[in-house]
């Protein structure tokens, strides 16, 4: 009997989730209600309350960094920085509101103490063990910081010029930014018969 109570209530709170992910990534986090995702759930909103404490922490719970997102960082890490801006163009639609919704929401200390957490996990420390010298560390946090500018530009302030170039171009470009960023060291000419 304790199973399926147990199972319900995992059931409950995946939806509660799942609904929280869609209405912040939607509306963002200052627009969505804890009564609105309780709706969209179909559940009281007192068990939203009693399975996650704050509309704060659900937000953190539910807006999370897609798979797809550490899908991209790996591969051959000579060609990383064309395949992540590739990526990231690909599906500026799909997987990254959520960023926009995170970055929006970040003026809250929980909040923006997630956001930092996820950047530095998944886009830098990620890297480190996998690049050469001295200062990987640093080279990693650097090619976050550039990830999140393309990022930012796609679905923070929409720069409309930057989501309708064509893919391509701004690969070869930022792209080639971000792969000098890892791997200084390996010649352009190198690179291109790489990708």
């Amino acid at each position: 009997m304790a199973a399926a109570h147990t199972d319900r209530s995992s059931a409950v709170k995946d939806s509660i989730r799942e609904s929280a992910r869609r209405l912040f990534t939607e509306r963002g986090f200052e627009a969505t209600g804890v009564r609105d995702i309780a709706a969209d759930a179909g559940v009281n909103p007192a068990i939203v309350i009693r399975h996650f404490g704050s509309k704060e922490r659900l937000f953190v719970l539910s807006i999370d960094a897609p798979a797809k997102w550490q899908a991209m960082l790996e591969g051959p890490l000579e060609t990383l920085g064309e395949r992540a801006t590739r990526a990231l163009l690909r599906n500026q639609r799909n997987g990254l509101p959520i960023w926009g919704a995170m970055v929006r929401a970040s003026g809250r200390a929980d909040i923006h103490e997630h956001l930092k957490r996820s950047v530095v996990a998944l886009f830098a420390e990620t890297l480190v063990d996998r690049l050469d010298g001295p200062d990987a560390e640093l080279r990693a946090h650097l090619f976050a910081a550039q990830l999140v500018g393309i990022m930012s530009a796609l679905v923070v302030y929409d720069d409309e010029f930057v989501m309708s170039a064509p893919v391509e171009s701004v690969v070869m470009y930022y792209g080639r930014s971000l792969q000098l960023t890892l791997t200084p060291n390996i010649d352009p000419g190198k690179r291109q018969d790489l990708t």
